[in-house]
Parts: C-alpha cells; structure tokens; sequence
C-alpha cells in the first residue's frame, strides 16, 4: 500500500484517511508542524504516524515537492518521481524541440549516460524514427553499437557523439555535449528545463503530481500514448498544503 503525506504547517492532530485519486487508491497521512514545532516533538509525531501507516500495511510514500523531512521516514520507501521521466524519456524530448520550434524531422537529439541504462536504450529506439539526427553519448563500445544499429535500421546519418544538438537528455553524470536544451533525468534535484509530464484526463494535487504520475505508470495505470509534457509553473513558495 503507498500513503500520500501532506504536510501541514499550523496547528492539528495527524490522521491517517483513505483516499482515491483516480484509479489510485491511498492512505492519506496528515503530519502537522505549526510555528514554534520543536525538532524533537516533529520527529515523535512523524514515529507515530509511521507506526499506523505501518500497521495498516503501507510500505511506500509519496511526499509533496520540497518536502524537507523525509529522514523523518526510514521506514517508508518514497516513490521516486523520475521513474516516469526516465521511462517516457523521448516525450520530453520531443517536448524540448517543440519548446525550441524545431520539428522533429529537423531535430538533432542527444541521449547521454555513463553506460547504456534500458532507459536510455529505450529513448534511442523511440527517438530514432522520428528526428533528423540521433547522438548517443555513451562511452566505450556499447555506445557506437547501438549507434550503428540504429544506422541500418533506420539510416539515420552518422554523426559524432561530440557533435552539438537542439536538446539532450543525460541519465547520469557527466559526457554532457554542447546543446540549446537541456535536461538531466539523474538525481534528487533533476534538472527538467522547466518541463512536467502529465497524464491526459487525469488531475492530481500539484504538489505530488509528479510522484503519483509515476505510481501510475508504475502500475500501468497510465499509457505512453497518455503522456504529454507542459510547462512547469510551480512556485517555490506554494503551500505544502
């Protein structure tokens, strides 16, 4: 089972509720931290919180973006909001040409990555027949193998992975090239160039959107086809309500 916590800062007793959002099902676990909250009296009220969501068999948790207390946790694994990102890679890229007016027939795409993650293998099959140029910044000879497979399979020019392009997608640290775009699917703090995924038909609280997005997809609750990417106008400051 997977809880959405919702943090609240004023004053009120933690609960824990069932919740639907869409075809999720959830526990929807309030923590309270008014104005004034001791460290120490935070971290009991998380424990106890904890505790019931553990009881009640739930393993997993969504946090709200910015969270800063997810130690306060170690039970609970979180769901990892870049797993949709990564998985659905090649419709933020597409995204990125549209954001730059470049169309895809035009477009010159680099996927980069320190070894070639499924992820990344995925994107290039998915990208290969739709832009003009294709560069896969993987080092060593994993990286020019499937290069030329994507070669012969779809002509696609061959070009060096040093070469510049209209967006990159790295998937991990390092053997970032020249491009106008860029987004980094790695890390806590993943760098989207101002793009979010989003589901077709389906509203989730903003907060957690991005983590439900990936329990959805997940679960296959939520196909490839479904997924489109809009512009990411959260404010640091909303509410964590």
């Amino acid at each position: 089972m997977v809880a959405r916590l919702i943090y609240r800062r004023q004053r009120g007793r933690g609960g824990v509720e069932g919740e639907y959002l869409g075809p999720l099902a959830l526990a929807a676990a309030s923590l309270y931290d008014p104005p004034g909250l001791s460290p120490r009296r935070l971290a009991r009220r998380a424990a106890r919180l904890e505790r019931t969501l553990a009881r009640m068999g739930v393993g997993r948790v969504v946090f709200p973006q910015g969270f800063p207390h997810g130690g306060l946790f170690p039970r609970l694994r979180p769901v990892d909001p870049l797993t949709v990102y990564r998985g659905a890679a090649e419709v933020l890229a597409l995204a990125g040409l549209e954001r730059l007016e470049v169309e895809p027939r035009q477009g010159r795409v680099a996927l980069a990555g320190a070894w070639l993650c499924p992820e990344l293998r995925q994107a290039a099959w998915r990208l290969a027949p739709q832009v003009r140029v294709l560069l896969i910044r993987v080092p060593g000879e994993e990286g020019g193998a499937l290069a030329r497979q994507l070669h012969r399979e779809y002509g696609l020019p061959a070009a060096p992975p040093s070469g510049g392009a209209d967006v990159e997608l790295a998937f991990s640290p390092g053997g970032a090239g020249e491009s106008r775009l860029s987004l980094a699917l790695y890390g806590a703090q993943p760098r989207l160039a101002g793009l979010a995924l989003r589901a077709r038909g389906m509203e989730l609280p903003e907060r957690w959107a991005d983590g439900l997005l990936s329990l959805l997809w997940e679960q296959g609750a939520v196909r490839r086809e479904e997924l489109y990417a809009v512009s990411d106008a959260r404010e640091e400051n909303l509410p964590l309500l």
